[in-house]
């Protein structure tokens, strides 16, 4: 039991994000950003990978952003299992969090989920499009002010094109 909250308290500092980190982008669209941070990832003696990932949903009041530790199996059958996943609300500020148990085990990699693209880049299978240094909150601000600004434009844009 004492391991348990051991574990769940190094988890909960490597939850806390630092100040410079470099998050590339896995995927984007209108209504969400994946990234992946890879100043922490670790590679463990068996070949195995631990990445963090966030997803930023722009209409999200609630929760608008996730932030979730993996771990990836790079040799043999692509296998994924998360460790922890933390939710955010608008201010970045944690309002859930879950960590992971022994009994919590690795899963097939799906084909085109989230968690094959996750794989593909923590184990170096996929080139990175686009790579953001910053904290945390500067590389989720960033992103939602820039969307903002292009959900404006694309509106006023539409309402030109009414008239």
């Amino acid at each position: 039991m004492l391991r348990y909250f051991a574990s769940a308290a190094a988890l909960m500092f490597l939850a806390t994000p630092a100040l410079a980190e470099t998050w590339h982008v896995m995927g984007a669209t209108p209504a969400e950003l994946l990234m992946m941070e890879t100043d922490s990832k670790v590679v463990h003696a068996n070949g195995n990978v631990s990445v963090w990932t966030s997803s930023l949903k722009v209409n999200e009041a609630d929760e608008p952003v996730v932030k979730a530790l993996w771990q990836v199996s790079c040799t043999g059958t692509p296998m994924i299992r998360p460790e922890m996943v933390v939710w955010f609300d608008s201010d970045l500020k944690t309002k859930e969090s879950w960590v992971a148990t022994k009994k919590d085990g690795y899963e097939p990699v799906i084909p085109g989920s989230r968690g094959e693209m996750t794989y593909q880049y923590a184990c170096g299978k996929k080139a990175w499009p686009i790579s953001v240094q910053g904290s945390f909150g500067e590389v989720t601000g960033a992103y939602a002010n820039a969307l903002s600004k292009l959900v404006a434009y694309t509106r006023e844009q539409a309402s030109l094109e009414a008239n």
